[in-house]
């Protein structure tokens, strides 16, 4: 890291985690629960979180191949987060299912537009050799993020029912909506003002021509990428009504919420020690056992009776996902050629957007199919979890075809 403040750098992270931790851990599920009958939430969630999702995958492709043509991320970033602001408050109001689905198209679609450029800030500003430590740093707030995010919806989200209200429940859906755009305008503002935009046009010159031996790991860590994303989106949108039809928890939402605060506060604790231990050690062994805890969180999901083992796997799952939070991001950067992040990170993360698209169109109507072939709604739930470890495990099997560099560890004298 040079000139530019590390704080300023990775701080806009952290309003994007609040905005999708609240969203999607909390607002997404009330939506479905209000709108849709107990046979048809599995569908209804997966047309809700999918629709949207291949939109955001060209506005964010499109928005940092841009920026890496012009020079420029931060007008791609003002644009993306204020538009997202105004989709925020269209989705707190929706008086309806298809206003609902249209509304967090608009959410997707905008913000991903910011999320393009500003993922690649990092890769522009740091050295190979540091990204370890500047990926941990982003891990906390990322991992800090969904934590508020996650807490704003426990707050202000109301589980639907005969004592909720429209009026209540939107009510509670506007609140949020203004915290979360104060949270994102403020860390905008930092971003803006403590982040230089200037990039050497000689690089992105050069960058067009020059040689990328790295290029065949960075499509198998994309792959891989793909393979965990996939099991990772089984998880968060579907979790609160796994207590609900398989483990029977009156409270869901709320006793979700309180699972997933968990996960996410045992993902901070390995998050740090992991991404600056990426720096000495291959970051690969750190991202085999980080899939390992997750693959066998996930797998004990679909086995156990009662709700009392659910805090020692959510544990164990928070572990896992921290460590692999951290280390992944700093992985894909090391594989990037010089003035090509902006189009190259939008490619990577279609590794997390895509499958979000693709497992819905397989884990929606699998639960709800399994739920009318069995008579028993909370059987899909268990086998989608399930699924959850399969994916997770070919990701860590598709890892094995990249080629770490070893300009991404400290150099050890004397």
């Amino acid at each position: 890291m040079r000139k530019d403040n590390l704080f300023a750098l990775s701080v806009f992270w952290f309003a994007w985690e609040v905005h999708w931790g609240a969203l999607l851990g909390a607002a997404i599920q009330g939506q479905v629960a209000r709108f849709a009958p107990a046979d048809f939430i599995g569908t209804s969630t997966a047309i809700l979180t999918g629709s949207g999702a291949a939109f955001s995958i060209l506005a964010q492709y499109g928005a940092g191949r841009l920026s890496d043509k012009i020079g420029r991320r931060m007008p791609f970033i003002i644009l993306g987060t204020l538009l997202d602001i105004v989709a925020l408050f269209g989705f707190a109001l929706s008086p309806s299912f298809l206003v609902v689905v249209l509304a967090f198209a608009g959410v997707q679609i905008s913000l991903n537009v910011a999320c393009g450029p500003y993922q690649a800030l990092m890769p522009d500003k740091i050295e190979k050799a540091a990204r370890g430590r500047a990926s941990a740093y982003l891990g906390l707030f990322r991992l800090a993020g969904s934590a508020v995010g996650l807490l704003l919806g426990k707050i202000f989200v109301h589980q639907p029912g005969p004592r909720v209200t429209s009026a209540i429940f939107t009510s509670g859906l506007l609140h949020l909506a203004a915290l979360v755009s104060i949270i994102l305008f403020v860390t905008l503002v930092i971003t803006v003002l403590g982040v230089s935009d200037k990039q050497p046009s000689r690089e992105l010159e050069r960058a067009g021509i020059a040689p990328w031996p790295e290029r065949a790991s960075f499509g198998w860590l994309i792959a891989s990428r793909a393979a965990v994303s996939m099991g990772l989106y089984l998880i968060l949108p579907y979790f609160a009504f796994y207590l609900r039809f398989a483990q029977h928890v009156p409270d869901y939402l709320s006793k979700s919420l309180t699972l997933l605060l968990v996960m996410t506060g045992c993902a901070l604790i390995g998050t740090v020690p992991a991404g600056i231990l990426g720096d000495r050690v291959p970051k690969k062994s750190i991202i085999y056992g980080a899939l390992a805890l997750v693959a066998l969180g996930a797998a004990s999901l679909c086995f156990i009776t009662t709700p009392t083992k659910l805090l020692p796997l959510a544990i164990v799952l928070g572990i896992g996902w921290g460590a692999y939070y951290s280390v992944d991001w700093a992985l894909a950067c090391m594989l990037l050629p010089a003035g090509r992040a902006g189009a190259l990170m939008a490619i990577w993360n279609i590794g997390a957007s895509a499958p979000q698209v693709a497992v819905q169109l397989l884990g929606g109507p699998l639960v709800d199919k399994a739920g009318a072939i069995t008579h028993d709604l909370g059987f899909g739930y268990r086998v989608l979890f399930g699924l959850v470890a399969v994916f997770v495990t070919l990701g860590a099997a598709g890892l094995a075809f990249v080629r770490e560099p070893r300009a991404g560890l400290e150099r050890r004298t004397g």
